[in-house]
């Protein structure tokens, strides 16, 4: 018993080196760090970790074998069964796939760049020609306004009066 939880701490341990090397870049370290003296890891999470470290650092031929491995020793591992799909579909591409993202973006750097040329360096459009006013040949009279019409209302009838009391 007391070995057993030995060896799960020593692994522990190995496995919070490894992941600290890892996220400082240190691939072939956290790898050295796992696979001690070349020999492949016993624990199934050693060398899930293992695998995963060989794919991250792009070594696609190594971490297949691993994933097949971890597969092997666990028949029903998911993440490993995936990673050899994914890994397999790599491989399979042509090499010059890898390639695509860094043209697509020198290509539209230099799209922005023949744009900026373009504006930039071209000469400001000319001047428009000004339009010719006829000439006048009388002075220009102002308008008379005419005062406005004045609206006389009618005024009731004193018999209207009358009748329209009576009703």
């Amino acid at each position: 018993m007391a070995d057993k939880q030995s060896e799960s701490i020593a692994t522990t341990l190995r496995l919070s080196k490894a992941l600290g090397l890892a996220r400082h870049g240190r691939l072939r370290e956290a790898q050295q760090m796992l696979a001690a003296d070349g020999t492949l890891p016993e624990s199934p999470l050693e060398l899930h970790a293992l695998a995963a470290l060989a794919t991250g650092d792009g070594d696609y031929g190594r971490a297949q074998r691993l994933w097949r491995l971890l597969l092997q020793r666990e028949p029903g591992h998911a993440e490993a069964k995936r990673m050899i799909d994914a890994i397999e579909l790599w491989l399979a591409r042509p090499s010059w796939c890898q390639y695509l993202p860094i043209g697509g973006v020198v290509f539209g750097l230099g799209l922005v760049f023949v744009f900026l040329a373009w504006m930039l360096g071209s000469e400001p459009p000319p001047a428009p020609k000004p339009v010719p006013r006829p000439a006048m040949t009388a002075p220009v009279s102002t308008p008379q306004y005419a005062p406005p019409p004045t609206i006389t209302l009618p005024t009731a009838r004193p018999t209207e009066n009358r009748r329209n009391r009576n009703r």
